[in-house]
């Protein structure tokens, strides 16, 4: 979950509700459990744009060495976007006093650093609050939008020199009343209100709708049908935190259709394309917690999972890794333990396994656009039995190929066909590279899987 500098709030109840008496999704595939049949994958491949981001909130007055320090993780991971709040609560203080210094140097330091910034714009300050249903004051509407317009103008006009600004977002999770405690009309007159003045003081800067809890159609139907603001933004983000915050049913493999088969491509994706302006869609913002009872191979498996899955998809062409670091245990926050353990490191920079698989998948498919080849993959299960399985191929501009591979429940033995190669590496979830000595030029042999646990292996 996205959170600013000093709250985070918790979603679990959130998801039960939404996910309650709704049937789980079937398998990705349905495979024999015979062995010595071949299984073939899905019938077509595509090509798809693909981009990575890395969040961590800073607060104004932030340590910059900190934040430097931050920066070279993110650089370390292979990746060179962040994301992260520019709080209004932050730079407008008071209806009549800006305070940008610190910001200055903030986005400075990320030029310096080579760091593009996709920020969200968020957090409303009391002298500017509407009221709500709760008792506090940053997730209210503005009471006057103009008193939103000139922060956003103000803003964007202060950062217009710096080029690796590429966007603005507007707000946060807004489709749950945790962080929106207005209206989807409030909401769309605050987004409206962003995009026409973000456009107007920074042509070229994409504007973002801000990041939902869900793929939430009845949201999006809103903005694009009801409140006519179709145009008005350019990407359409969703937050992932599947096997988190979500009930057990939901998991990575169903998590865009909710755990209803069909939802997203029969539902979600065609209102993006027909009602609003087929924008792209992105997860800007997916975690697991290495909360007590999870282990850091859980947090990292799950990483091989979520990136295979989403990426796999024909629509998703973001994945935004939640986040640097796990918070510290002194800070407070509003919510469930897992808030504190989202990081890829610990809250003193100590690597997780995690911080290594992300390091390896970054490294294999962070390269601009990949054919997703599943269809060019069939499956013959040979000793054991299947239970759950899935595999994605994913070709690179070089012709490089990378699989995954896994079973959630069983353990069965593989033979698989891919693309034709020469050979091949498999890669273990601390990105340790190790020949695969059984492939002859087409098929991986001999590939015993483990329940739950994923294989990895590039072909060149």
């Amino acid at each position: 979950m996205s959170y600013s500098h000093w709250l985070a709030i918790p979603l679990i109840s959130i998801y039960l509700t939404a996910f309650q008496q709704v049937p789980a999704a079937k398998a990705e595939v349905t495979l024999t459990t015979r062995p010595g049949v071949v299984l073939c994958a899905a019938p077509t491949s595509f090509t798809k744009q693909v981009s990575f981001s890395v969040l961590q909130d800073y607060p104004k007055g932030e340590s910059l060495k900190d934040v430097a320090t931050d920066f070279k993780l993110i650089k370390e991971l292979g990746v060179s976007t962040w994301r992260g709040s520019f709080s209004w609560i932050d730079y407008q203080p008071k209806r009549d006093k800006f305070d940008y210094p610190w910001l200055h140097r903030f986005v400075a330091l990320a030029a310096k650093e080579g760091i593009t910034l996709r920020p969200y714009l968020a957090y409303t300050p009391s002298w500017a609050a509407k009221g709500g249903s709760d008792d506090v004051e940053w997730n209210d509407p503005p009471k006057r939008i103009e008193e939103w317009r000139r922060f956003v103008s103000r803003t964007v006009q202060e950062l217009k020199k710096y080029e690796n600004i590429a966007s603005y977002e507007v707000y946060n999770e807004e489709n749950v009343k945790q962080w929106w405690d207005g209206t989807a009309e409030d909401y769309n007159k605050v987004l409206k209100a962003a995009s026409e003045a973000v456009r107007q003081g920074a042509p070229g800067k994409q504007v973002i709708m801000g990041g939902m809890v869900w793929p939430d159609s009845e949201w999006v139907r809103a903005a694009c049908v009801t409140y006519g603001n179709a145009t008005s933004f350019d990407v359409v983000p969703i937050h992932a935190y599947p096997e988190t915050w979500t009930p057990k049913e939901v998991t990575v493999e169903n998590y865009l259709d909710q755990a209803r088969p069909g939802y997203f491509k029969g539902e979600f994706v065609p209102l993006v394309e027909k009602k609003c302006a087929r924008q792209p869609i992105w997860l800007n913002e997916v975690g697991f917690a290495t909360a007590p009872g999870k282990t850091e191979q859980d947090q990292a498996n799950w990483w091989a999972r979520a990136f295979a899955t989403f990426l796999a998809d024909p629509q998703v062409e973001h994945l935004g890794i939640y986040q640097v670091r796990d918070r510290r245990p002194e800070t407070k926050v509003i919510g469930e333990n897992e808030n504190y353990y989202l990081g890829l490191t610990r809250y003193d920079r100590e690597k997780k396994l995690a911080f290594h698989t992300v390091k390896r998948l970054v490294n294999l498919l962070n390269v601009g656009k990949l054919i997703v080849a599943d269809g060019d993959l069939s499956v013959e299960v040979t000793g054991g039995q299947k239970g759950e399985l899935y595999q994605h191929l994913f070709v690179r501009p070089d012709e490089r190929q990378v699989l995954f591979v896994w079973d959630k429940k069983e353990s069965p033995t593989l033979r698989i066909r891919t693309r034709p190669g020469t050979s091949a590496t498999e890669y273990a979830l601390d990105g340790t590279p190790v020949p695969f000595a059984s492939f002859d030029g087409r098929a991986l042999s001999d590939v015993k899987l483990a329940a739950g646990m994923v294989r990895i292996f590039e072909i060149r």
